[in-house]
């Protein structure tokens, strides 16, 4: 479809026609080439009107206006609090030990696994023990027959052994006094000259005789008590062997590894599992050297965890170095914190603080449900007429459901305690009813 010339167009063809017909001396080419020029300088402004015309008026906003969050304001309040130096660290175990064990012998059982929760005395792993217990008895039998070679009664100690009353040596010692008698007698006579000196001699030799006899079946004796006693030694050797082959837990803790497991063959040595005490849980601090002469033992410290962020774990210090480390300043002192309730565990990473001695210094503290996050740093919002201002804080102590803040806020200010994650810096806000 053609649309008819607009109105320049029009203008621009009476003038071409009539300069066609005035100029009829001039050549085509001229008169083409002014048409051209005045048609594209004319078509490009006036053809534009009816699209400025065209364009439609821009809508009218008629978004309603922003409603005022209602929120409710606590108050900044000082209130003395004691000194107390920021510490972090990692908790570890009170004890921790490498179960060995004690004999040779293939594993049988392993009553355990990580985790397990024991008793002091529970049994961790077990060994065969059928050949100790062989040697056992062996080593039994020889104990009860060196007893019935002294003639102890049961229960009686080789210590409470009197040679002359084992009756080996009471004969002995028998024939040796009659054999003296006989030869005191055979003297006599002799000394009257009634017997010969062959006689007298006989009757020495046999008392002498009697004599070595009786010391022979004393030093038999001592020899078995010796032996008895040597054999209680390996009986009770043996009995410990068969005993061993159970590994037991040292303490009450928690097994932290196991490294063996049923039909390994374990060396004397081998470490079968690993069990770690704790109840309670020790924590390293390392005081500087500017504050080392305020620190006590049996202050208080407190500490959170990330585990458990809205809590914190009441300890005490234990320990105190005995001298500094020559590397960083520092004093090391450990504290305990009670673990009954089994939340902690040895390796968590742990930040808080330690009480020190001397005066309490104010604080600043705002209700915790205050403090809001701005990136890595903490902040509140405190009243400014029918505004907020936000205020970037460093957070402390929590005491009795309040934080403390160090930072721009002054006590009695108020800060915004509900709504903190919808707050902005400036924004307007309607009080909370």
């Amino acid at each position: 479809m053609t649309h008819p010339p607009c109105g320049p167009e029009r203008r621009i063809a009476r003038r071409v026609f009539g300069a066609r017909s005035a100029a009829s001396n001039h050549s085509r080419a001229a008169v083409v080439a002014a048409l051209l020029a005045a048609l594209a300088a004319t078509t490009l402004t006036a053809c534009k009107r009816p699209e400025a015309e065209a364009k439609p008026a821009p809508a009218r906003d008629t978004a309603a206006p922003r409603e005022k969050p209602a929120v409710r304001f606590g108050k900044v309040a000082a209130r003395p609090l004691p000194q107390t130096l920021d510490i972090s660290g990692t908790l570890v175990a009170d004890e921790t030990s490498e179960v060995a064990t004690q004999v040779a012998g293939s594993v049988v059982s392993v009553e355990v696994d990580v985790g397990s929760r024991v008793k002091k005395g529970d049994a961790l792993v077990v060994l065969d023990a059928r050949n100790l217990a062989l040697q056992s008895q062996a080593a039994s039998a020889a104990v009860a027959q060196a007893r019935a070679k002294l003639a102890l009664q049961q229960g009686a100690s080789p210590k409470d052994i009197d040679p002359d009353q084992v009756p080996e040596v009471r004969a002995a010692k028998q024939s040796m006094e009659l054999a003296k008698a006989e030869a005191d007698r055979v003297k006599q006579l002799f000394d009257q000259g009634a017997v010969a000196q062959s006689t007298w001699d006989a009757a020495r030799t046999q008392a002498q005789n009697a004599t070595a006899q009786y010391e022979a079946a004393v030093n038999g004796i001592r020899a078995t008590v010796a032996a008895l006693s040597s054999a209680q030694a390996q009986a009770g050797l043996a009995s410990k062997s068969v005993a061993d082959t159970t590994v037991r837990a040292p303490f009450d803790g928690a097994v932290a590894e196991k490294r063996i497991s049923v039909g390994e063959f374990a060396s004397p040595g081998r470490v079968v599992a690993v069990v770690v005490r704790d109840n309670p849980l020790r924590l390293r601090i390392d005081v500087p050297e500017a504050d080392i002469a305020s620190i006590e033992i049996g202050k208080p410290v407190r500490i959170s965890v990330a585990a458990f962020p809205d809590r914190t774990f009441p300890g005490v210090v234990k320990r105190i170095g005995a001298s500094l480390k020559a590397s960083s300043r520092t004093l090391p002192v450990e504290a305990e914190f009670d673990n009954s309730e089994g939340k902690l565990r040895p390796g968590l990473f742990a930040q808080g603080q330690l009480a020190l001695t001397g005066e309490s210094k104010t604080a600043l503290l705002v209700p915790e449900a205050a403090v809001g996050t701005s990136g890595t740093s903490a902040r509140v919002f405190v009243r400014s007429g029918d505004r907020v201002t936000e205020r970037l804080v460093k957070t402390g102590r929590k005491v009795d459901g309040l934080v403390e803040v160090i930072g721009p806020v002054a006590d009695g200010e108020e800060v915004a305690i509900d709504k903190v994650s919808e707050l902005a810096d400036g924004i307007e806000i309607a009080a909370a009813q």
